[in-house]
């Protein structure tokens, strides 16, 4: 080989070297994919203006199903009541247009006079139900099996007086047993009955100590106590259904009912 071929060799020799030395040097640092980083994965995803990366949505789970609505109020069980009929006057007076839808009616009455306090309901044929008839001051309620129509309300006095006309009606009451008690004249209800029952009572007045149970329609309703002056005792009664009892006293009494 002579000098020129020799020369030739080794400027070969000596570019392949260089580069050689320059393609590791791309590849060191990263430049031969073009990103510069040195890093082969894919690119993080870029952070919304608030700060936070993105992320897929996910669908909001449902609501709780509405119940069905099937028109119903949950009241299927009420029955019809007519509002009280309210009276207050001062002495004897007479009030008319009391509207009676028939059978059970209160009536609940107070008077601060001295003398005689009568009411009454008249109708046109001059059928008369007393509810009341006391002398002196008055607190207290009754109850009468009045018939259908149109009523006076007819009010002895010699003082202030008022009258509340009330006709209650229910579908179900409280069951038994049934612990009551109170002073004078008093209304209880509804209750309901399923037949032979057992009353205890007693009444510490002088005079009328009466007990009935009357129901929201009918003609008649049952006599559980009927006794003059103090009592204490026992008895059986007859009712089925809905019922109110009344009680009729001149002193405190208190009544068991099984």
């Amino acid at each position: 080989m002579n000098r020129r071929q020799l020369l030739l060799a080794s400027g070969v020799t000596l570019t392949s070297a260089v580069a050689g030395c320059a393609g590791e040097t791309d590849d060191e640092n990263g430049n031969g994919n073009g990103n510069g980083n040195g890093d082969d994965s894919d690119p993080e995803p870029e952070p919304d203006d608030a700060g936070e990366s993105p992320e897929e949505d996910s669908p909001e789970p449902d609501d709780d199903p509405e119940p069905d609505d099937d028109g119903s109020d949950g009241d299927e069980d009420d029955v019809d009541e007519p509002d009280p009929q309210s009276f207050s006057g001062s002495g004897a007076a007479v009030e008319d247009g009391v509207r009676i839808i028939g059978n059970l009616t209160v009536v609940e009455a107070e008077h601060d006079g001295e003398s005689n306090f009568a009411v009454h309901l008249v109708d046109d044929s001059d059928h008369d139900d007393m509810f009341v008839n006391e002398i002196g001051t008055y607190d207290g309620e009754t109850a009468e099996l009045v018939e259908q129509g149109e009523y006076m309300l007819d009010v002895e006095a010699d003082g202030d007086w008022s009258v509340d006309v009330r006709q209650p009606r229910a579908a179900s009451g409280d069951e038994l047993p049934q612990s009551l008690s109170g002073d004078g004249n008093q209304v209880f209800g509804p209750f309901e009955f399923d037949g032979t029952h057992v009353a205890e009572g007693e009444h510490s007045g002088e005079s009328n100590f009466s007990t009935h149970v009357y129901p929201a329609e009918g003609s008649f309703g049952e006599l559980v106590f009927n006794e003059i002056g103090e009592y204490e005792g026992e008895t059986t009664f007859n009712f089925d259904g809905i019922g109110w009892v009344a009680v009729q006293a001149d002193g405190d009494w208190s009544i068991e009912l099984e």
